[in-house]
């Protein structure tokens, strides 16, 4: 018996070698920014990918290689937006948020932070990539390169930066799910599951 054919065998692609983002810094590009809100508060979600060196457009590719229905973008950073309540934990937050603005600013000569998100995109920063564990749907522990931080082009391109460090689940953390956790400021840090649609064209 001969082995049934189907029919886009020739347009089906392999898996091939996976490639992945080692974590460090590297110079990315804003695709586009939206306004969303969950139960933590504001926030503004901004789709990047990789502009320069050998990973350019890394992104871009991992999305044109998935191979389900519902592909998504894997590189999202999340930006709360304070609450201005005078909490410390709003000072943190409102100092996250003044370190992306900065970063965008002198990242991008002529441009100046005017509280419109649409004007994010195109723009250049930094973006500081760690290792994060994450909880798969089965319970087992899964990892993946995270972008954890911004910060300017130049400090990138000279190697002036330090990373943040890995973040890793707690000893004998399982099947409660991974969900979306907060760093002491509030900032989001989503599993891969919950990563946005296709970009901004």
């Amino acid at each position: 018996m001969a082995i049934k054919s189907f029919r886009d065998f020739a347009q089906t692609k392999s898996y091939g070698e996976i490639q992945t983002l080692p974590k460090g810094g590297y110079v990315m590009r804003i695709l586009g920014a939206t306004v969303e809100e969950n139960s933590i508060g504001q926030y503004v979600k901004i789709q990047m990918d990789v502009a320069e060196g050998e990973f350019r457009d890394f992104f871009r590719r991992d999305y044109e290689n998935q191979q389900t229905e519902d592909k998504k973008w894997h590189c999202n950073y999340l930006l709360n937006v304070p609450k201005d309540d005078g909490t410390e934990q709003d000072g943190w937050t409102k100092r996250k948020f003044k370190t992306f603005t900065e970063a965008l600013e002198e990242s991008n000569p002529g441009y100046h932070f005017d509280w419109d998100e649409a004007k994010f995109k195109g723009l250049l920063v930094g973006g500081l990539f760690n290792n994060r564990q994450y909880e798969k749907n089965d319970g087992s522990i899964g990892e993946s390169v995270n972008l954890a931080a911004v910060c300017k082009v130049d400090a990138i391109r000279s190697g002036r930066y330090t990373l943040p460090k890995d973040k890793l689940l707690a000893a004998g953390q399982g099947k409660t799910g991974a969900a979306v956790t907060t760093d002491a400021d509030g900032f989001m840090n989503v599993p891969d599951g919950l990563d946005a649609e296709l970009p901004f064209a």
